[in-house]
């Protein structure tokens, strides 16, 4: 996907790359920058889908197309003919991925960069945002990865390090790391969070499936607007706890997680542009709050307030976890009425909105991790109940617990804070910071 431009990044409205048509194609000339994967020569061939704008086209993102440029032309029986002018003018120095060759890429240097319309003149951003959504939830199933391997290679660290007495005299002599509580507390947090998160990502990707697959109609919309909804939670919430993961990971080994000797500081660096793929998180945070909450009617975010209230209602009196239950009760009250402070404020004053939708984002994907965490949990316990005590179900109640506990005070402080009407953000002069 080529969208970003040294003048156009997060917003694509000033795109300046060309198409001038000529026959049954166009003539493609521009630069794009930070294309992942821009050239390489793992395949004979690579294929661009390039945004650029006709001749013409009005301004803004409404006058921009989407064009198909292959960098080899390809001939109608299928094998490749001339190189398409298509040049690589420099590979970017990065903080991580060093795997992955990020691109500047030049079309049309000598005027000979042939493409062809894809889909419908002046819509290409719609175009392109039918790949950039599940991009979206793509990058936030790797933040996911990155954080369950950071994890468990902690964990195996942590079993193998013997460094220190036990606090409490249990054991005679120095003792493996994990026997002491501050280690088990990073470790029981990132198990939490790792399992939260996986599960945030199959209910989406089983929400997708229905929306797709159902022969419900009202199935079918209903999940579609949970998927709307979710993706930009999925897409920041993941990314950010991703790296916060990686951070504890290497806490958990001491002086050896900052060295290479150990993978840590790689899954740190590679972690932190899940953060700035695909939208950064501040403008998925912008798209949440203010297109998802408002979209059709308000449809996405009532889907997903229905979710929650009827996980809540059904296991408010859980033998076990029925407190935990109408905490999070609590919380999607909050959420609600945050969402109404939320809605009033963009229509108000909407720099003070926009000041506000990264900590509200964080609140919506705080409440989804304390829902799939307990829900692991209430199935967890059945098997607890039915003297099938295995250290794994042991671990989905106690972390579900935990997480809850430790998250809801710190949840229901920002959801006070989220669209407060004091103007700090806005109103602090440029000189002052």
């Amino acid at each position: 996907m080529c969208l970003t431009e040294p003048q156009a990044g997060s917003s694509l409205a000033p795109v300046r790359t060309k198409a001038i048509r000529d026959g049954d194609h166009f003539k493609i000339k521009g630069t794009k920058i930070f294309i992942s994967w821009g050239e390489h020569d793992l395949t004979d061939n690579i294929i661009h889908l390039v945004l650029a704008r006709m001749e013409n086209a009005p301004a803004g993102v409404k006058g921009i197309s989407l064009f198909v440029v292959p960098k080899i032309r390809v001939r109608d029986d299928g094998s490749l003919g001339e190189p398409n002018d298509v040049l690589c003018a420099g590979v970017e120095h990065k903080l991580g991925i060093h795997g992955s060759p990020t691109c500047v890429l030049n079309f049309g240097d000598n005027d000979n960069c042939i493409g062809y319309l894809c889909g419908e003149e002046n819509k290409g951003l719609a175009h392109m945002f039918q790949m950039m959504n599940s991009a979206r939830i793509n990058v936030g199933v790797a933040g996911i990865g990155i954080a369950s391997t950071a994890y468990l290679n902690a964990l195996a660290y942590t079993k193998e390090r013997i460094q220190g007495p036990d606090l409490a005299r249990r054991k005679p002599g120095e003792v493996p790391i994990i026997d002491h509580p501050d280690v088990r507390r990073m470790l029981l947090w990132m198990k939490a969070t790792v399992d939260g998160m996986r599960s945030m990502a199959y209910a989406v990707g089983y929400w997708m499936d229905v929306a797709r697959a159902s022969e419900n109609e009202e199935e079918r919309r209903s999940c579609q607007a949970l998927v709307e909804f979710m993706t930009p939670i999925v897409k920041a919430y993941c990314t950010d706890m991703c790296f916060r993961v990686c951070e504890t990971a290497i806490q958990c080994l001491g002086g050896y997680g900052f060295t290479r000797e150990y993978p840590f500081e790689q899954y740190l660096r590679d972690s932190k542009i899940l953060s700035l793929y695909e939208g950064t998180n501040g403008i998925q945070s912008m798209d949440l709050l203010g297109r998802k909450l408002v979209m059709n009617g308000g449809e996405p975010f009532n889907a997903f307030l229905a979710e929650l209230q009827s996980f809540c209602a059904a296991h408010a009196d859980h033998p076990t976890l029925g407190g935990y239950v109408q905490s999070l009760s609590r919380v999607v009250a909050g959420l609600s009425e945050t969402a109404k402070r939320m809605r009033k404020a963009m229509e108000a004053n909407l720099l003070q909105w926009a000041a506000s939708t990264y900590p509200a984002l964080l609140c919506f994907g705080d409440a989804i991790m304390i829902w799939r965490l307990l829900d692991m949990a209430r199935i967890a316990q059945k098997r607890l109940d039915n003297e099938d005590k295995t250290d794994f179900y042991m671990g989905k109640v106690l972390q579900a617990t935990y997480f809850t506990d430790i998250t809801i005070p710190s949840l229901l402080g920002r959801l006070e804070t989220a669209g407060r009407p004091v103007r700090e953000v806005v109103d602090i002069p440029e000189g002052a910071f």
